[in-house]
């Protein structure tokens, strides 16, 4: 391939993916269906954030979507969002109501979670939750029970059903943000048979848990809405909540209190790197794949262990995947469409190649 042929190609590696795409995934014999946006920016092969907004009961992703408007967010600040769908418009946040959702959904996203890191250059350390009424329980859920570290959560209008409190042990240390109206009478400030924990009582179950300094430092921030921050907190976490004065149940998109803005700054301070992880980065052996370009078979050198591996194309979508053994392995290539990839690797380093597929 001449070097003025190759120009072209190697422009594709840095062509954004289609912005906004519908799909779905198969877990526990359900199909589950999303929507994911990656701005305009997104390059496969540059770790970006993936904030995870869940819609409320009734509502859907699509709703959810257009309400918040983390899209036009997301183009500005360059992180991906996805939109899941709970079963029958609702999500198993263990509610007292007749007719709530049985699904794993916190199995889901975390599936959810391993399908759109294979498919696009997450950054696994800047992983976040948010969501609004019932997924706003759903995110309590989430962190307080999946086995994924999501870096901060977000709830608005939503809080923790008395059914889920026994399961809140949470395996890592988020940053925990509650946005909330004192007079929604759908999910009540002060809490209620139906709608399970007060806020106050949410926010000692989190301060409990980080093992938090107490009391709240609170800011007022302008007429209708003040600001209360536990910290510090275990791991450096936070906990902190905007209290609106007079607010229902809504997602707050006013002068008074942004809460789509309020929550990406908010999630901005935290990331799920630790000691060992950053360790492991500093350390880890330079990979070396030949021949490159490559025709059907690639070879790959400088794995310590064992590790699986993504090859995402330039338009952010995975095409091949597998295992790659530790000390020299082979990658066949057969049936994978030539091009410019990136070839990921799941094991927390943060490496990746560039390949040219003949």
């Amino acid at each position: 391939m001449t070097a003025r042929n190759l120009i072209p190609v190697l422009a594709l590696l840095t062509a954004p993916a289609i912005a906004q795409v519908n799909s779905t995934i198969t877990h526990n014999g359900i199909t589950r269906d999303y929507i994911i946006y990656a701005p305009t920016s997104y390059v496969a092969g540059t770790p970006t954030p993936l904030v995870f907004v869940m819609h409320g009961f009734t509502q859907s992703a699509s709703a959810i979507m257009n309400v918040t408007g983390f899209n036009d967010l997301a183009e500005q600040e360059g992180f991906i969002v996805a939109y899941p769908n709970g079963v029958n418009n609702g999500w198993n946040t263990n509610s007292p109501f007749p007719g709530g959702s049985t699904a794993d959904d916190v199995g889901y996203i975390g599936a959810l979670l391993d399908s759109l890191q294979a498919q696009y250059s997450v950054d696994s350390t800047r992983v976040y939750a948010c969501g609004f009424s019932a997924g706003g329980y759903m995110s309590h859920k989430l962190g307080c029970e999946s086995p994924k570290c999501f870096a901060a959560i977000a709830s608005v209008s939503g809080t923790i059903n008395t059914g889920a409190v026994g399961g809140c042990a949470p395996q890592h240390t988020p940053g925990v943000l509650q946005i909330h109206g004192t007079s929604d009478f759908i999910v009540s400030y002060n809490g209620s048979i139906f709608s399970g924990l007060g806020v106050q009582d949410v926010l000692d179950l989190w301060t409990a848990n980080l093992a938090c300094a107490t009391p709240a430092v609170i800011t007022p921030i302008n007429g209708t809405v003040e600001q209360q921050v536990y910290a510090p907190c275990n791991d450096n976490a936070t906990v902190v909540h905007y209290k609106i004065s007079g607010g229902g149940h809504t997602w707050p998109t006013g002068s008074d209190l942004n809460a789509t803005e309020v929550i990406w700054e908010y999630f901005q301070d935290f990331t799920c790197g630790d000691i060992s992880t950053a360790v492991q980065r500093a350390s880890a052996p330079q990979l070396a794949a030949w021949p490159n370009p490559a025709g059907d078979l690639l070879f790959l050198q400088g794995l310590e262990r064992s590790v699986g591996f993504t090859l995402i194309d330039a338009m952010g979508r995975s095409v091949l995947t597998g295992t790659a053994q530790a000390g020299t392995t082979r990658i066949g290539l057969d049936g994978v469409g030539s091009g410019a990839c990136v070839l990921l690797l799941h094991d927390g380093s943060g490496r990746t190649l560039r390949i040219l597929k003949q």
